[in-house]
């Protein structure tokens, strides 16, 4: 019994994040397209983690050898409406496996994960200044089912969140600069009878990335991003220490990941690209390590 509640709570940090990656600031920037564009993306990340950030920050490695490991498929849409203001769409198709050497069926979700919904602005030219608001539809499933029996695991998070961030873009010799800084709104989660049942509470994000230009058609990228999120509540109220682990969900989840990428631009407008995701210090998230394939293509 108490090591199926036990395998209940790692469960539910992991639906809380993957880590620091996040489809709406990894490697996004300030930049945006004419008017009349048009562009699709579709990327592949893998995940994997077998180890978790404590509330001081502390990696642990998990017990008796369970992973987890999660293949992402985020699909990037934009629309150039007007002169230095475009719209998009970033839904995100999930297959997470968190394996128990020791159980007979890994706990696994497969399926449609939460959808940002995006619209992009250029202030200023010379620094470029962008300014981006977001909101994250809640459509993926979020319940589970039977999670301790290691049936399903939830995909999405089951509350809306409104992202609102500035980004900024300057050339530099032989590259370019990028940087996004956001605050994230995440609002509570509601149970049937329509009750606030908690709020993970308000994060703020960031992105930092150099551009280094290799040749016309091919860059090489270093970055960071990460988030820093505030206490979760339930009920209005700050979460007691859990008594079966006091290093948990005591302090809101943070993360800080380092992200190395290749990008290679054809005259034709495909691109191609190489991520990497490392995870160098976090809080109550699981230490996941990821690596991505992405292909694009914009008018």
């Amino acid at each position: 019994m108490m090591r199926g509640i036990l395998a209940v709570i790692l469960l539910i940090a992991l639906a809380m994040s993957a880590g620091a990656y996040d489809v709406l600031y990894s490697n996004d920037t300030a930049a945006t397209h004419e008017p009349g564009a048009f562009g699709i993306g579709a990327s592949f990340i893998y995940f994997a983690a077998n180890s978790e950030f404590k509330k001081d920050g502390e990696s642990l490695d998990w017990e008796d050898g369970n992973d987890y490991t999660a293949k992402w498929f985020p699909i990037d849409i934009h629309y150039g409406v007007l002169d230095g203001f475009e719209v998009g769409v970033t839904p995100i198709f999930m297959m997470d496996t968190m394996s128990d050497p020791d159980s007979v069926n890994d706990v696994t979700g497969t399926g449609i994960g939460d959808t940002w919904i995006w619209a992009k602005y250029n202030i200023a030219p010379d620094p470029l200044m962008t300014a981006r608001v977001s909101v994250k539809v809640a459509t993926g499933n979020h319940e589970g089912d039977d999670i301790e029996l290691g049936q399903e695991l939830a995909l999405g998070t089951g509350q809306m969140d409104i992202d609102a961030a500035f980004m900024i873009g300057a050339p530099l010799p032989d590259g370019f600069f990028d940087g996004s800084l956001g605050y994230r709104y995440r609002m509570a989660e509601s149970t049937e009878d329509g009750a606030p049942e908690s709020k993970f509470g308000n994060e703020i994000h960031f992105f930092v990335g150099y551009t280094h230009f290799l040749n016309e058609a091919l860059s090489f990228r270093v970055g960071a991003d990460g988030y820093f999120g505030s206490d979760p509540t339930e009920d209005g109220e700050p979460i007691e220490d859990n008594p079966l682990d006091p290093d948990e969900f005591q302090t809101g989840p943070s993360a800080v990941c380092i992200n190395p990428s290749f990008d290679y631009v054809m005259d034709s407008g495909l691109s191609l690209g190489l991520d990497v995701h490392y995870p160098l210090m976090g809080a109550n998230v699981n230490a996941a390590w990821g690596i991505g394939l992405s292909v694009g293509w914009g008018s």
